[in-house]
């Protein structure tokens, strides 16, 4: 009696798992630089490594093939909405910022008159 007893229990345990959709055990997932869009506006033409540096941090890609091309990537994966991908590429000109490029519209001035080089990147 007791083995039926059990066997019963177990049964309509797992049962109830299988039901679940499991959203009680996912986690907010964030990877990458976490760039604002103050940290951007601070980026100016003319600027060098060290600045870019000191201002973003170490980008997360670095293309080994073309030095004068920094990447920074930002994926945010929340449990219940899409994931959400920012990308911010800099590109360096004898070693000063001469233009950016983002998937993000904030991240791009409104007065491109006197600013980097913009492109957005869709």
């Amino acid at each position: 009696m007791k083995f039926a007893w059990r066997t019963t229990i177990c049964v309509c345990l797992f049962s109830l798992v299988g039901c679940s959709d499991g959203l009680l055990h996912r986690v907010d997932k964030q990877q990458g630089n976490l760039l604002t869009q103050d940290m951007v506006a601070q980026l100016k033409p003319g600027m060098d490594h060290e600045q870019v540096l000191f201002i973003l941090g170490q980008p997360v890609l670095r293309n080994s093939f073309d030095t004068n091309r920094w990447d920074y990537v930002y994926t945010f994966a929340p449990r219940s909405r899409r994931p959400e991908k920012r990308l911010l590429t800099l590109y360096f000109k004898d070693g000063k910022l001469n233009r950016l490029e983002s998937n993000n519209r904030e991240f791009l001035p409104a007065n491109p008159e006197g600013e980097a080089e913009v492109a957005e990147r869709r």
